[in-house]
């Protein structure tokens, strides 16, 4: 492997498309401080940039997705340096989270620690039959940092969410697309095509309303139903204003497929 910036290999998988590998398989792609740092870069080179319009995050060589955090930086108590380290993490997965394009989790093998709690950061979740989730945090004395409590409690309800952190239970890849985590569980093999597939789809909405959406969503989960209903009637005037929302109405009109500006 070469330097630093090879911990997060960046590519054009299809036109749109970005994919970020966490490439340090040695480790089971474990995160380390120089990793995120190569996220939070690409992250706002790809929030500037109008051509991609889709991310994809995955795991070197199959056998993880991210198992956790590296944890040799947490050893010799120094709390300034591992309160840090936690802050910096958090920002960017909340970063990660409010990326104004859709994102896809494509996990194969491991998703741990700040790996699974990576993936629930994205907005689509696929995954290989072999994939386990999990939080085990607490075996180390310790508790998730990156949103995994609330995130996974949000997603999948306390019960679960309780035997996954108070038992130090996983997840299989069947268990979390029967409970809703996942879209997609398949085998290793087929799992690209599925992850291509959606991002085909993606590309076909207006890049506006996907953003408008997401946000949406994460506005109005926590809001009372009025409320989010409020915000919701909003975004759909303001995108009516918009030229894409004017195109895909007289698109649909014609017959003819939208050819949206992102303005």
């Amino acid at each position: 492997m070469g330097g630093s910036e090879d911990l997060i290999l960046r590519e054009e998988i299809l036109p749109g498309v970005a994919r970020l590998c966490f490439n340090r398989p040695d480790k089971l792609n474990a995160l380390s401080l120089p990793m995120l740092r190569l996220v939070e870069s690409h992250l706002d080179e790809i929030a500037a940039d109008a051509g991609v319009r889709v991310v994809v995050l995955e795991g070197a060589e199959g056998r993880a997705f991210v198992a956790g955090a590296d944890i040799e930086e947490y050893r010799g108590g120094r709390r300034a340096e591992f309160a840090a380290y936690q802050f910096e993490s958090r920002r960017i997965f909340d970063k990660l989270e409010a990326l104004p394009k859709p994102t896809i989790a494509s996990v194969r093998g491991y998703a741990l620690g700040g790996g699974f709690e990576l993936a629930l950061c994205c907005d689509l979740l696929l995954c290989s039959r072999d994939a386990q989730f999990g939080l085990p945090e607490g075996r180390l004395g310790l508790s998730p940092g990156g949103g995994g409590t609330q995130r996974l409690t949000r997603a999948v309800g306390r019960q679960t969410a309780s035997d996954v952190m108070l038992a130090g239970w996983r997840l299989s890849g069947e268990r979390a697309y029967q409970l809703g985590l996942a879209a997609v569980c398949c085998e290793q093999a087929e799992l690209d095509a599925h992850v291509r597939t959606r991002a085909q789809a993606m590309l076909k909405v207006a890049p506006l309303a996907q953003a408008e959406m997401k946000r949406l969503m994460r506005q109005g989960f926590d809001a009372p139903l009025p409320v989010a209903q409020g915000f919701e009637q909003e975004v759909l005037l303001r995108l009516y204003a918009t030229d894409d929302g004017q195109e895909g109405i007289d698109a649909f009109l014609s017959k003819r497929e939208p050819r949206f500006s992102g303005k």
